[in-house]
């Protein structure tokens, strides 16, 4: 049983970490994007409140609905990193809470 919860310890934080780089990546190519149709540079305030606007029901401003419009999909896989870097979290804290309380494996 702790092995098996082990394995599951590192396959949730590996999932954690991918959905981080996922969510880093993709808002750099977002930002870029963005940069290149309404000019200024990708580090620019505006970008990264329209990349973190995008993919939401109510948008706030013309940069986030260009992403809406334009990039679906990569919108879509930033959603999914969000889900995935929200509730990987406190199942690993909960996997180490068993691990070390309930089973005593360190």
């Amino acid at each position: 049983m702790t092995i098996i919860l082990f394995i599951l310890l590192g396959f949730t934080v590996f999932a954690l970490l991918l959905a981080l780089q996922m969510r880093w990546m993709i808002s750099v190519a977002l930002r870029r994007a963005l940069s290149e149709k309404f000019g200024g540079l990708p580090s620019d305030v505006a970008y990264r409140q329209g990349v973190v606007d995008a993919g939401r029901r109510v948008s706030h401003n013309d940069v986030s609905e260009h992403l809406n419009t334009t990039y679906p999909n990569q919108l879509g896989h930033l959603r999914l990193a969000r889900r995935v870097s929200i509730y990987t979290l406190p199942l690993i804290i909960a996997l180490l809470v068993v691990l070390r309380f309930g089973l005593e494996a360190f």
